[in-house]
């Protein structure tokens, strides 16, 4: 592939990805506290094994759940990777269910080596999304009023993050550290409305717009020893910085009413208005911590435990306190299994089969979510599902990698909402072949 090839793709895919974070990705009812529902900082190809990859560093794969696995890139083996993402969702009540599904482009990311030591890594990835669509009823004196909370945006997440092997003893012993800088920027709208049944009531609307923007920090390390030809041991840790993010909020109340044909509003009066509201949010510190086993470089095993102090999560306009009371800290353990019946230095001399030459993940999850209502924890359980698999029969590190996910957020006690999932990720990694390097000097054109 020349190089005019490359940058069309690498720019076309950028585009239509930075277009795509303008859609919405979810639909749940608890995506309305605080930034949103937060993404899992994962790939495609880690997606199967429930996000848990805080430990494991792969050459063909960008792991971006932990900077220090940047430093395992091959040099003149750059990884790009573009995933898309759909959901399918089941929302359900104690007296009534409904369907909602999306897809969108996720993510795109790039992993470039760096002399043999060092790799750098930067891309674009969703950090939180909003999206939800709420109705309640009661009666006001034999009349019918329903009370609509509606929200949509997210938070965007651009990083450029960096690894750099600090021992390397061949097979036997590396240690690893990175870091990533990362600009969260992004919009949320939220507003709430009581609507009348009877048109001659005015209804009444509040809209918080809210515009999002600051640098986030975190920090990884990585350490591997092979305790024996069949065995190798792995640890991973992040560190995730309480930073602050820059906020500006308009606020607008006002009443309405509907047209007679009940489609097009017709503004009354407006209530309260204010608009560039000037606050600061502070970020939660957050932790990541694995161990992988790996037998006989086919068979890996890896435990992740996550915990953020969403507890301490602020929300200040003009001295105001306006955090929601509803977040509190959250927790996660995944497990996950990944399996290679043949590994690449072996394709040449074995079955050609590609689903020989294919990796297979299975993980687990539960997770204490950063929310509580009607002093119930929200919590979410899942089992997920993956592969990937070569797109050449050579030794080309490109993989098309997908991951699916089912799981349940939520429950219907004490008048809640049970989120019902359904997730897939479908991934590609993309990466020159053994005869054509990118990024070396050549010496003949």
């Amino acid at each position: 592939m020349n190089k005019i090839n490359k940058s069309i793709i690498i720019a076309c895919t950028a585009f239509f990805s930075l277009v795509s974070f303008g859609q919405k990705l979810n639909n749940s009812p608890y995506t309305r506290y605080g930034l949103g529902e937060l993404s899992e900082q994962t790939t495609a190809s880690y997606f199967g094994i429930s996000g848990a990859s805080v430990a494991l560093a792969e050459f063909n794969h960008l792991n971006i759940s932990n900077p220090a696995s940047y430093s395992s890139f091959i040099k003149y083996k750059p990884i790009f990777d573009v995933g898309l993402f759909g959901k399918v969702q089941n929302l359900k009540t104690s007296d009534n269910n409904s369907t909602q599904s999306n897809f969108a482009l996720r993510n795109f990311s790039l992993g470039m080596p760096i002399g043999d030591k060092t790799g750098i890594a930067f891309g674009l990835v969703p950090y939180s999304t909003v999206g939800y669509d709420i109705n309640s009823y009661t009666l006001n004196e034999g009349d019918s009023v329903r009370y609509n909370y509606e929200g949509n945006g997210g938070v965007n997440r651009v990083f450029l993050g960096v690894g750099r092997t600090l021992i390397n003893k061949g097979d036997s012993i590396k240690l690893s550290i990175g870091a990533n800088a990362s600009y969260l920027f992004g919009t949320i709208d939220n507003s709430r409305s009581v609507i009348f049944d009877d048109a001659t009531y005015y209804n009444a609307r509040i809209n918080d717009f809210k515009t999002v923007s600051g640098i986030n920090l975190d920090f990884g390390l990585q350490y591997s020893q092979q305790i024996n030809k069949n065995l190798t041991l792995a640890f991973g840790f992040d560190y995730t910085m309480n930073n602050e993010l820059n906020v500006s909020k308009d606020y607008f109340a006002y009443n309405y009413k509907y047209s007679s044909f009940s489609v097009i509003e017709t503004a009354k009066d407006t209530i309260d208005y204010q608009e560039d509201i000037k606050g600061k949010i502070t970020l939660p510190t957050g932790i990541k911590v694995g161990v992988a086993a790996t037998f006989n470089q086919k068979l890996t095993t890896s435990i992740q435990y996550e915990q953020s102090n969403w507890g301490d999560y602020s929300e200040i306009y003009n001295g105001i306190d306006e955090t929601p009371s509803e977040l509190n800290n959250s927790s996660k353990l995944a497990i996950g299994f990944s399996y290679t019946p043949t590994l690449m230095k072996d394709w040449n001399s074995k079955s050609k089969n590609i689903l020989q030459k294919s990796t297979y993940r299975l993980g687990l999850k539960t997770v204490n979510t950063n929310i509580i209502v009607n002093n119930t924890a929200i919590k979410d359980y899942g089992i997920s599902f993956g592969i990937s698999t070569p797109l050449l029969s050579s030794r080309s590190f490109s993989s098309i990698d997908l991951g699916v996910d089912l799981g349940k957020l939520g429950t219907i006690e004490n008048d809640l909402i049970e989120d019902n999932y359904f997730r897939i990720y479908l991934g590609f990694s993309l990466a020159p072949s053994n005869y054509d390097r990118w990024f070396r000097k050549r010496k003949y054109d």
